[in-house]
């Protein structure tokens, strides 16, 4: 009985510790599965988004903070990226980010993660 409680209390300790951990900035790559905290619209057209688990250090435009991705006004996808991820704040979905940098400039996006 004391075995399966050790056992339980291990499994449940390893499960809030993949949850809590942050999404690094560790681009290129994708970020964990998140949700969407924050959605921001810069002075120019771009979008800046925070995450949950967050990320860190980031270089958002617009000096928004190193927890911010960005999506760039230049990038062919955004106004998509833009409704995707605000379908995602809205439902609480879960999203995958394609980081193509290490400053988290986004590239791509999945909705409901991997």
């Amino acid at each position: 009985m004391k075995a399966r409680w050790v056992t339980a209390i291990a499994s449940m300790a390893c499960v809030l510790a993949t949850f809590s951990t942050p999404a690094l900035a560790e681009g290129p790559g994708w970020t964990n599965n998140s949700t969407i905290k924050k959605i921001v619209i810069t002075i120019d057209g771009g979008v800046n988004v925070m995450l949950s688990p967050p990320l860190t250090g980031c270089a958002a435009q617009s000096g928004y903070g190193a927890a911010f991705a960005s999506i760039y006004p230049t990038h062919p996808g955004i106004n998509r990226i833009k409704a995707d991820l605000l379908t995602a704040y809205l439902t609480g979905g879960v999203v995958a980010l394609y980081l193509s940098d290490s400053t988290c400039k986004v590239a791509e996006m999945v909705l409901g993660g991997w």
